[in-house]
């Protein structure tokens, strides 16, 4: 103790520091040390992975504000829409097959390789104690690269959403109307199918078909759509060939008949359902091209354009889907004279052709047996996606009112005769 002591009071009168205070020095040290490397991490997390999540979610909030501005949306959708898409459209169609389809097998076949590649990574980044680093900017990387997506989609398709509604640009009101009204619409729905369908070739088995076939049809659809919608100012834009898939038979398992992809700004269809239905298909993705991205406007704008379409497939397939429509308004409206309503139906009947084709659309699917679970996955995953773009009522968003037929004619149709 006494050696100690003497130790102590020589260290101090020479001004030397205790252990004490040595140890109080070091710990200041380190303390500053540890405050440095986080404002330098703050830094680097700031414009690294802050600033991408903040612009994204900011984009959602911006879709979420615009649904309540319609007005805003339809001027992007009309206007700035179709120049920000010509290019990359313009850039998809120079190949002759589906990019969109290209790339998910690709990722699909290269994504084992990928999450090998990945975790062989972490492994030598913590081997070699570069774990944190190594990790923060994979986060950097994935946040800016999720906004980079987002952002993408946005210009290509989600901002469309906000956009106001293609029967209330059209003036249609959605009234109810009284049963003769909806008789006089009736008539005039099964007159142009009849005349449509009739007008229409026809195969071996007496089904719809077209002059060369599926390719033949595709490769005309950019001149027939763009010929109808000239002659409806509501649609506006770019035009572009559709693309077949090539896995379309496996497609058809997730009752998919054709889907846009805003990525490659790229209309893709099913080509192994039966004509009659791809037709009503090919002009809804092409919908989708025009800015329309709400489902039931998208599903207007084709019959749109197939009813002012010189293409009798194409007024066939309108007329086709406008038959099941004012069918159902004119039995709700009929109410329990149920005799009443099948005696007027039988007075205005519809050509064989047509019943032909819709028992090989159904020959088709009873071909198509998925898993519950496929099926299931598809549906939800695509109620999601429309539900997150503010389409509250998700996949039931497909659905035009009833009344849509008996607007258009009264409205466009026995208002200019």
């Amino acid at each position: 103790m006494k050696r100690l002591f003497r130790n102590n009071a020589k260290n101090i009168s020479s001004g030397e520091s205790l252990p004490a205070e040595k140890d109080l020095s070091a710990e200041t040290d380190a303390s500053a040390k540890k405050k440095d490397r986080f404002r330098a991490f703050i830094r680097k997390a700031l414009p690294g992975v802050v600033l991408p999540v903040v612009l994204l979610v900011g984009l959602y909030i911006l879709q979420s504000i615009l649904v309540h501005y319609p007005s805003v949306g339809e001027w992007y959708s009309r206007n700035l829409f179709p120049v920000l898409s010509f290019i990359p459209m313009k850039l998809s169609a120079l190949a002759p097959i589906s990019i969109t389809e290209v790339f998910v097998l690709t990722l699909a076949f290269s994504s084992p390789i990928l999450i090998a590649w990945f975790v062989i990574r972490i492994v030598r980044a913590v081997k070699n104690k570069r774990g944190k680093k190594f990790f923060f900017n994979v986060i950097r990387i994935a946040a800016w690269s999720l906004f980079a997506i987002y952002a993408i989609f946005m210009l290509f398709h989600g901002l469309n959403f906000t956009r106001r509604s293609l029967d209330d640009s059209l003036g249609f009101n959605n009234r109810k109307y009284t049963v003769e009204e909806l008789k006089e619409a009736y008539t005039w729905v099964v007159d142009e199918l009849n005349a449509a369908r009739r007008a229409c070739p026809e195969d071996e088995r007496g089904v719809v078909t077209y002059p060369g076939g599926v390719m033949a049809f595709l490769s005309d659809m950019e001149d027939l759509y763009e010929e109808s919608a000239a002659k409806i100012p509501e649609i506006t834009g770019n035009s572009v060939r559709p693309k077949p898939v090539m896995m379309s038979h496996y497609w058809s398992y997730t009752y998919i008949v054709g889907m846009y992809f805003p990525f490659f700004v790229e209309s893709n269809i099913n080509t192994d359902v039966e004509l009659s239905e791809m037709f009503y298909t090919v002009c809804h993705e092409m919908s989708h091209l025009h800015g329309f991205a709400v489902e039931n406007d998208a599903n207007l704008a084709a019959m749109l354009i197939g009813f002012n379409s010189s293409c009798p497939q194409l007024r066939y397939c309108a007329f086709s889907e406008a038959l099941d429509l004012i069918f159902m308004d004119l039995a709700i409206a009929y109410n329990d004279d149920s005799e009443g309503f099948e005696e007027f139906v039988v007075q205005h009947p519809i050509v064989a052709g047509y019943f032909q084709d819709q028992d090989a659309r159904s020959e088709y699917w009873a071909t198509i047996n998925p898993p519950e679970i496929v099926t299931n996955v598809s549906d939800a995953t695509n109620d999601t996606f429309l539900k997150v773009n503010q389409q509250e009522e998700g996949v039931k968003s497909y659905n035009m009112p009833t009344s849509t037929v008996a607007d258009y004619y009264f409205t466009h149709v026995k208002s200019t005769v």
